[in-house]
């Protein structure tokens, strides 16, 4: 009961800790698409307020004045270079004419040649996208210096980052224009500013400080962007490689999950130590539970023996002073003691065969068997008790039935006959019916019916229960322990079925069996038909071995009065020694003995006859101990039969016959 629940108590706690690592990589997930989407536009807004930054010294008519209806490189000294560098420090400061010719270039502070400008490769785009929004603009007509001060144009610029050397550089081309329009330019198109601002380990700081990100990184063409890390590619211009930008994302879910690995870890170790507490309880439970199972194998064994002993020698006893000339009262008095017998014997049966139903030793077979010779046979047995008390035996075969089936025939005819036996019990007057119906493919209905007492719904409800009775009370009329109903029940279930009632008190009941059975094209086990007339020309010799004396005095009192040459002893070292001095016809061994017990006789006999190349005598094991387990443990012994007690007469005067027919045959060759 505990390992299921400590199960459940670590598949929820592994549930847990996998649904919070989930969690916290998907929160992380997400934190790190909203930096990447605000470092963009960070990036963005950068380059626009660098932008912003350079227009009040290019939309300007004193620009126009002195950058284009004549180059004053004293004012672009004083109102470029020295502006820009307090502000933003561009690497490479340019001016172009109007025909894009450099006429102006500045490196830092100092003023190098116009020149440079060739050199610095990929702005060429820029410029041609300035061009391309003039000459959409048009030209801007000249202005009174006493008209109104209104703007006449807006800012005409475009940025973009160009690879150059290896280098990372931020480019802004702006338009130089009038801004009240009290000078224009002379020709068609105005001078252009190029600024180039480099990537460097300064800007990159500077950035990282204003987004507030860790480990910035910058490259060209490939990321470094490690396992975890964010990263934004921009494009470069046409056909160059990207820029990357990469750093450590915020990650809120890792330290999440880190901050609660240590009590996750102690709560689980907690539940580990318990679940392991309680796996021990547990294992230490079942133990005890299979060695209380063992001890109540062993005890049912130990009792079946004990009662068997007694009870073998008052059945026998009785069988046998039946056969004997007795007046009225005396037969009277021998068929109670017989009736006595066998009912303890049927109520020993029952007990065992609860027992090995409850703790699961009890095997169901599937071997072929007639199915309606079953149902006859079942029929036949209760018929002398149903003839004597004056009830019809009705049975009603459906022609269906009439074939050979796979199942337990043996378990089938157990909850038939205990069906049968209780309907006849509970019957006085009317009739017992045993029907069975085809119900479909491989699925019989078995009905036992009865005009006997009934039963109300009360008592419906307790019928399968052990130890109940149909009549409970101190008056009750009719005997029994109470088994037999459970252990149909129980049996019916084994082999896949369902077992139900329908009755009422006055008006008889019905007892349902409907069964799973498959047909099979196998044949039935033939049964031994032994010719009672055939008997061997001399006595039988028959070896006896067992250690008590009432069950070896009654084999002696039933061989009595048949030719048979019997030897008793009383373990089975004996057994072997007389073995080994005469040869016998049949061997009837007990399986409980002293000093050697039978299956270790059986073995040795075995070995004398393998080793001298004997023809295999017959052994049966006679003895008190009925479960399957030793019947199994006799076969594989080498015996040929286990013939529980008490003794049945019938049954060993058959096992007499069956050597007699050996002997008459091996007589005739």
């Amino acid at each position: 009961m505990l390992a299921p629940l400590v199960v459940l108590a670590l598949g929820a706690m592994a549930v847990f800790v996998a649904s919070l690592l989930i969690w916290a990589r998907q929160v992380d997930r997400d934190v790190q698409e909203r930096e990447v989407a605000l470092v963009e536009r960070g990036v963005r807004a950068n380059i626009a307020e660098i932008e912003r930054s350079i227009l009040p010294e290019t939309n300007w008519d004193e620009a126009i004045v002195n950058l284009d209806n004549r180059f004053n490189h004293a004012w672009a000294d004083a109102n470029l270079n020295d502006y820009f560098s307090q502000n933003i420090d561009f690497e490479h400061l340019f001016v172009l004419d109007s025909d894009n010719r450099p006429i102006y270039a500045r490196l830092h502070r100092q003023t190098v040649a116009p020149s440079t400008y060739r050199a610095f490769q990929g702005a060429e785009p820029l410029i041609a996208r300035i061009r391309q929004a003039e000459a959409e603009r048009g030209p801007i007509a000249r202005r009174s210096p006493d008209a109104p001060r209104t703007l006449v144009s807006r800012a005409i610029q475009t940025s973009d980052f160009i690879v150059r050397d290896g280098a990372i550089y931020l480019v802004s081309a702006t338009l130089v224009q009038p801004d009240f329009a009290t000078a224009v330019p002379r020709r068609p198109y105005a001078p252009i500013v190029v600024m180039a601002l480099k990537i460097d380990p300064r800007s990159l700081g500077k950035l990282q400080e204003r987004l507030q990100l860790r480990n910035l990184q910058s490259s060209v063409g490939r990321s470094l962007a490690g396992p975890g890390d964010a990263e934004l590619m921009l494009p470069t211009g046409k056909g160059a490689a990207p820029l990357y930008l990469s750093w450590t994302p915020q990650k809120p879910g890792a330290e999440l999950a880190r901050a609660a690995a240590l009590p996750v870890a102690l709560v689980l170790l907690v539940f580990g130590l318990v679940g392991a507490v309680m796996i021990a309880r547990i294992r230490a439970a079942a133990l005890q539970f299979l060695a209380s199972h063992r001890s109540q194998s062993e005890f049912l064994a130990n009792m079946s023996h004990e009662i068997r002993t007694p009870l073998n020698g008052v059945n026998a006893i009785a069988a046998a002073l039946g056969r004997t000339p007795l007046n009225t009262a005396q037969a009277e008095m021998v068929g109670i003691i017989q009736g006595s017998g066998e009912a303890l014997e049927r109520l020993l049966s029952d007990v065992l065969d609860l027992s090995r139903i409850e703790t699961g030793t009890i095997e169901v077979l599937r071997q072929p068997f007639h199915l309606g010779e079953a149902i006859r046979a079942v029929a036949a047995l209760a018929a002398t008790r149903a003839q004597e008390k004056g009830l019809d035996l009705i049975v009603d075969i459906d022609p269906a039935a009439e074939t050979v089936v796979a199942g337990d025939a043996v378990r089938i005819k157990q909850v038939l006959i205990n069906l049968v036996s209780n309907a006849v019990k509970f019957t006085s007057e009317g009739y017992v019916a045993i029907a069975v119906r085809a119900e479909g493919p491989d699925r019989w209905k078995i009905d036992v019916q009865d005009t006997g007492v009934g039963f109300d719904l009360a008592e419906k409800a307790r019928l399968f229960g052990r130890f109940e009775q149909g009549d409970g009370s101190g008056t009750r009329r009719f005997g029994g322990a109470g088994l037999g109903l459970t252990i149909a029940k129980q049996l019916v279930d084994l082999m896949g079925g369902e077992i139900d009632a329908a009755g009422a008190p006055g008006e008889g009941a019905t007892f349902t069996v409907r069964l799973p059975i498959a047909l099979t094209s196998a044949a039935p086990h033939p049964a031994a038909e032994p010719d009672p007339e055939a008997a061997p020309d001399r006595p039988l010799r028959v070896l006896l071995a067992d250690d008590h004396p009432t069950n070896r005095r009654v084999v002696q009192v039933l061989f009595a009065e048949l030719p048979v040459d019997l030897v008793c002893v009383e373990n089975g070292e004996q057994a072997c020694e007389a073995f080994a001095i005469q040869r016998f016809d049949l061997v009837l061994m007990d399986m409980q003995m002293p000093v050697m017990d039978g299956l270790a006789a059986v073995r040795t006999i075995r070995d004398r006859e393998r080793t001298r190349g004997m023809v295999p005598t017959p052994i049966v094991m006679l003895t008190a101990n009925a479960l399957p387990a030793h019947e199994a443990a006799s076969l594989a012994a080498g015996a040929d039969l286990h013939m529980p007690k008490p003794i049945e007469a019938a049954k060993l005067f058959g096992v007499l016959q069956a050597v007699a027919d050996r002997q008459t045959v091996a007589a005739a060759a």
